[in-house]
C-alpha cells in the first residue's frame, strides 16, 4: 500500500496528465476499461484521495498507452520519493532459497515466518522501519538492503 500522500498526488497528477494529453474525459477513460469503474473514482486517483490497486493502476496506465513502471518513476521523482522510503513486499518463499551469506538472518526470521504461517500466502509487506531493523541484523545499510530486497518479489521469481 502506498501512504505517502506526495507521492498519491503525483501518480494521480501523472494520470490526469496523460489522460489530458490523449484529449480525453474521465468518462472516456472509464469506457477504456475492462472493469466497471465509475468515473468519480478516475477523479479520487487524479487528486490522490484514494489509492487504487497494481491491477486497476496497471489497466489504467494501458488504457492511457503509457507504460506502469515510467508513471511511477515520474511520480516518485516529482513527489521527491527515494525508493528505499517505501514499504516492500517480499516472497518470503524466495528469500529463504537464498543463500547469501550475509542474508542469513534475514532467511531465519523469513522461515520462521513461514513456519508460523505468519503470512498465509508468503508474502510479507515491509514497512522502511522494518526494513531498517532488519538491516541492522544483516550489517548492511537500509539502501543497501531495500535493493537486495527487491530481487525477492513474487514477480522476480517468475
Amino acid at each position: 500500500m502506498l501512504t505517502n500522500p506526495a507521492l498519491l498526488r503525483a501518480i494521480g497528477h501523472e494520470l490526469r496528465t496523460a489522460r489530458e494529453a490523449l484529449g480525453w474525459t474521465r468518462a472516456q477513460l472509464v469506457s477504456q476499461l475492462d472493469r466497471e469503474v465509475h468515473s468519480q473514482t478516475i477523479a479520487t486517483y487524479e487528486l490522490g484521495i484514494r489509492q487504487c490497486t497494481l491491477g486497476r493502476f496497471v489497466a489504467i496506465c494501458d488504457a492511457l498507452g503509457i507504460p506502469a513502471p515510467q508513471v511511477l518513476t515520474n511520480a516518485m521523482r516529482r513527489a521527491g520519493v527515494e525508493p528505499h522510503l517505501l514499504a516492500c513486499a517480499v516472497d518470503l518463499r524466495l528469500l529463504v532459497r537464498d543463500r547469501s551469506p550475509d542474508l542469513e538472518p534475514l532467511r531465519r526470521w523469513a522461515q520462521h515466518r513461514l513456519d508460523a504461517g505468519v503470512d498465509e500466502d508468503g508474502i510479507v509487506h515491509l514497512e522502511p522501519t522494518l526494513v531498517a531493523e532488519l538491516a541492522v541484523f544483516c550489517g548492511l545499510a537500509h539502501v543497501e538492503l531495500f535493493r537486495r530486497l527487491e530481487v525477492f518479489t513474487s514477480d522476480s521469481g517468475l
